[in-house]
This record gives structure tokens, C-alpha cells and sequence, in this order.
């Protein structure tokens, strides 16, 4: 034993943190030296050197935590959890006036999380039972100000040893009574994860059924433990209940309903997977949803129907938000959106009139917006003047030319906005491929009167003009090869109408109103020379 200790030297490792503690603490004050001196005169050093002087001292730091490591595992307790806290609280929170210093990301050679799992274990395993639970609480809840990233669980203590927790039964009754008590999101996510770890899926139904409409998510942890366990008439039964208990308009809601419809599938219940996918929608009214529910629906006037329906939500969800679209609403950092009230824009009733068959809805809608900014996805003509341009092409969408592909693929991704910015490429769940599949076999089937196709054609050019004077005649640079596109995709819709003789004075006609700019008109011909090839 003495051998051990003597060649882990565990008695000299509180110094040791404690020195190095001071050494940084004493690079702070003078403020990082010649790093400082750097950005006073307005330099900066490069993304290599981001740590500057402070680089110095992360292989003592990494050492220092395999030696707590080896301390822990050593069974020390003690040492490990005032080592540990030395570790994270005192050398780990020490900056200098601009805010640097070394953080946990810095130590790479270091897995941060389970180094916070060892230290939880180690106040575990040397509190009293009785102080047990509040004091793991309290540091529980210290950790997320010394760490970034996911919430320590209960299970991570667990995991990080091969040893059974001591007085675990008394302990698992405690922690459950005090976080009972406890308010806010965390003590909430522990609760259903001690009672999971101790309970199981019975515990957990019993928490769902008796506080529930408190605790929504409680519903989402019975139903994974009863997926897990291939019980899907259970959770079919039980999702359906949770939708009648819970407010009509809480967000969390679509989430149960993707239960509800997983379990529908599984089961072959077509009607309930219809009926979940639009509760889903109703709550959560993006443009994956909306795509979901155009996928169960009957196909023919029905789906139309259901469409419009969709539309007529999403006007109002817009002009009525269910709740304050302030610190509920969207965050693309946040874990997950369960409970975020949807942040939705104007593409997706655009979307919802367009698979309805609604162009004159989607025409008024776009009418009234700028012919710049179609970089947004809010701005609706980005999406509509292309989608009228390819009708009235009357050309599938894996055959037309060039200049309107560009702009009917480049308007397509600009209306998904972030609603796919946590998907994967899939074709069956990547949204933007969703959308081309679906339009495939839109597109043809819209048939438009001659009139009809002499207003929208008339329009369409109108815009594409006023787009090209704003862009080229306020020098938008950046932007001319979008103008030149959008003039040629208009130009090639003439000429497949049979109209060549317009498009030749679209085209010139929009050559002698910029005659100087000839950044415009290089990018102009290179869009008349793909149209020419793509004949």
C-alpha cells in the first residue's frame, strides 16, 4: 500500500494543484504579457495559438488529472473529491481582464465529462447518507457552472465505477423525495431518471398518470421504456390519453404524437397515423410536419382539402403565436425544441398554398414583397415566381434547362430556411429532398387557363425585371449572376412557349438598360451560352 501511494505521491497533489493554481492565477494578473501587448497594437495571434501564453499549462494540468484519476481509482475518495474541485472551481475558472485563461475544452487529452462523473461519485461516496442528497444536488447543479455540454446524471455516477453505490435502496428513496421538492427543469430531468434507474417502466407510467399535465415529459420516458420493450399497443393506448390530459396548444405535444404515430405504423392503424401527424403539425406547424402530413393523407380532393386546412392554421398560428415568441421560442443550440413554442416563416404557407393548388393565394402573398432579399426565406417570391416560372414551362422537373433549374433549385433550398438544419441527407427524411420528390409529381398536374397563364407569365417577368433593375442598378455585385440567372430562366420559359421572338427582347432590352456594367453582362452571356447548350 505504502508503495502505491508513494508512486501516485497522493499527498502531494493538493500542492501541486495548488501551485499551479497560483502560477496561472499569476499569468492572469499581468495579463498575458506579450499577448497583451499583441492586441494593444492591434494584432491578434492566430487560431494555433489561441491560448497565447496559458498554453503552457495544459500538459500540467493534464497530468494533474490523470494523477486524480489514478487517485479515484485508487479508492482515495477523499483526495479525489477536494482534488477534483481544486481542479474545476480554482485553475480552471481563473481569467485574466479579457476574459482568457484555460478552460476544460482546452484539455483535450482529457475527457472533461467523466472527470465530473468521477468527482460526483467521489462527494457520493464520502457524504453521510443523511447529507447525501442535498449536497450531490448542490454540486450536481455546481458542475453545469464549471462545465459546458450535456446535464450530469445520476447514471454517470453509476457507469464511472464498477462498484455498486453504497446504501443505493435508502439513497434512490432520498434523492427521489428531495427532488420532489425541487423546481425547474433539472430537478425534473433527475427525477425521471432516478425513478427510471429504480423503478423502471412501471414507475415511470405511474409518474406519467399521476403528474403528468406537471411533468409532460414523463410521458415520453413511458413510452420509450415501453418501445424498448416491444409494447407498442401500450403506448398506442397510453398517447392517446396523454393527448386528452395535456393543453390543447402545449408544444410538447407534437412529441407525444410522434409516439402516437410511431406506435400507429407499428400497429397499422392508418386512420390514427393520419390523425397523429396532424396533431403533430397543429402544434408545431414547420415544414417538415406539414410535408408529414401530406404524406398520410388521401390522395386526390382530400389531400387538397387537408392542404388548405394546413394553410388556413398557418395563417393564423403567424397572426396569433400560442405564446410569446420570446424565451420559449426557437433555439438552434438548445438540446431539443420539445418544448419551445415553433418559430415558423411565411415559406411554409407559401408551401402549404402551392401543394394545395392555391396559386392565386401564393401569387397575393408574394405580390406584395421587395424584389430583393430572396436570400430569405421569409420573402416569398424566391420560392413563387420560380415555382409559376416552371409551370408555365411545362417541363418535368428532371428536364428543364439550365438558367431555370438554377433558379426553381436555388428558390427551393432558400424557402426550407432552418427547418432542416438538424437532418441528415436521407432522402426519406431530408427535407429538401422530400420537397423535390413531392413537386415531381405536383408540377405536371397543375393546369392553368390561357388567361391565367398569360397573368402569371406577365407577372413573373414584371418582377424578374424590377429584380434585375434593383440588383444591377444599385450595384449589388454579389448578386449579378442571381439577376443574369433569373432573366435567363425567364428567356427559356419564352422559348419553350414557343415565344423566341420575346425572349430575344427580354433579353436585349434588359442589355441596352446596362449598357456600362459589364461585370452584368459577362455573367448575362455566360447565362444566354447555358441556356443555348441546354436546347
Amino acid at each position: 500500500m505504502v508503495s502505491v501511494q508513494k508512486r501516485l505521491r497522493q499527498d502531494e497533489v493538493l500542492a501541486e494543484i495548488d501551485d499551479l493554481a497560483q502560477e496561472i492565477k499569476e499569468a492572469t494578473e499581468e495579463g498575458g504579457g506579450d499577448w497583451e501587448d499583441e492586441y494593444d497594437r492591434g494584432g491578434y495571434y492566430d487560431d494555433e495559438d489561441s491560448l497565447g501564453p496559458y498554453e503552457e499549462f495544459i500538459e500540467p494540468l493534464t497530468a494533474l488529472f490523470d494523477r486524480v484519476q489514478a487517485v479515484f481509482e485508487y479508492g482515495n475518495f477523499s483526495l479525489a473529491r477536494n482534488a477534483y474541485q481544486k481542479l474545476f472551481e480554482e485553475a480552471l475558472q481563473l481569467e485574466d481582464d479579457y476574459g482568457r485563461g484555460v478552460r476544460p475544452d482546452d484539455l483535450t487529452g482529457v475527457d472533461v465529462g467523466e472527470s465530473r462523473a468521477r468527482y460526483l461519485r467521489a462527494v457520493y461516496e464520502t457524504e453521510p447518507p443523511a447529507t447525501r442528497p442535498p449536497t450531490l444536488l448542490e454540486q450536481m447543479q455546481q458542475t453545469r457552472m464549471w462545465l459546458s455540454g450535456p446535464l450530469s446524471m445520476l447514471n454517470d455516477l453509476i457507469q464511472i465505477s464498477p462498484a455498486p453505490l453504497p446504501d443505493q435502496d435508502r439513497f434512490f428513496a432520498d434523492w427521489i423525495a428531495r427532488l420532489r421538492k425541487e423546481k425547474g427543469d433539472e430537478a425534473d430531468t433527475w427525477l425521471r431518471e432516478a425513478i427510471r434507474l429504480s423503478q423502471g417502466t412501471q414507475g415511470l407510467a405511474e409518474l406519467a398518470q399521476t403528474e403528468g399535465k406537471k411533468r409532460p415529459r414523463a410521458y415520453l420516458d413511458w413510452f420509450t421504456a415501453l418501445e424498448a420493450e416491444g409494447n407498442y399497443r401500450e403506448v398506442f393506448a397510453a398517447a392517446q390519453t396523454a393527448l386528452k390530459t395535456l393543453p390543447a396548444k402545449l408544444p410538447i405535444r407534437a412529441a407525444i404524437a410522434d409516439h402516437l404515430c410511431a406506435a400507429a405504423t407499428r400497429l397499422d392503424e392508418v386512420e390514427a397515423l393520419r390523425i397523429g401527424r396532424w396533431e403533430a403539425f397543429s402544434v408545431t406547424p414547420t415544414l417538415p410536419r406539414l410535408l408529414d402530413v401530406w404524406d398520410t393523407a388521401l390522395p386526390g380532393v382530400a389531400r387538397t382539402r387537408l392542404m388548405r386546412q394546413a394553410a388556413d392554421h398557418i395563417r393564423n398560428y403567424l397572426a396569433h403565436p400560442p405564446r410569446s415568441r420570446g424565451a420559449d421560442m426557437f433555439d438552434p443550440w438548445a438540446e431539443d425544441q420539445l418544448e419551445s413554442t415553433a418559430w415558423i416563416d411565411r415559406a411554409v404557407l407559401a408551401h402549404a398554398c402551392l401543394l394545395a393548388g392555391d396559386l392565386d393565394s401564393a401569387h397575393e402573398l408574394a405580390a406584395r414583397e421587395k424584389v430583393l432579399g430572396w436570400s430569405s426565406s421569409d420573402n416569398l417570391q424566391g420560392l413563387v415566381v420560380p415555382f409559376c416560372l416552371v409551370v408555365l414551362a411545362g417541363k418535368a422537373l428532371n428536364a428543364l434547362p439550365s438558367n431555370l433549374r438554377q433558379v426553381w433549385q436555388r428558390g427551393l433550398e432558400t424557402s426550407i430556411g432552418f427547418s432542416d438544419w438538424r437532418e441528415t441527407d436521407d432522402a426519406e427524411t431530408n427535407t429538401r429532398k422530400r420537397l423535390e420528390r413531392l413537386y415531381a409529381d405536383q408540377v405536371p398536374q397543375m393546369a392553368l387557363s390561357k388567361d391565367r397563364q398569360t397573368t402569371f407569365l406577365a407577372w413573373c417577368l414584371e418582377v424578374a425585371k424590377n429584380r434585375v433593375g434593383a440588383i444591377v442598378g444599385n450595384q449589388h455585385r454579389g448578386s449579378y449572376d442571381k439577376a443574369a440567372v433569373l432573366i435567363g430562366a425567364c428567356a427559356e420559359v419564352l422559348r419553350l412557349r414557343g415565344e423566341n421572338k420575346a425572349a430575344d427582347v427580354l433579353l436585349a432590352e434588359v442589355r441596352e438598360r446596362f449598357p456600362r456594367h459589364r461585370a452584368f453582362q459577362a455573367e448575362l452571356d455566360a447565362a444566354t451560352q447555358r441556356a443555348r447548350r441546354s436546347r
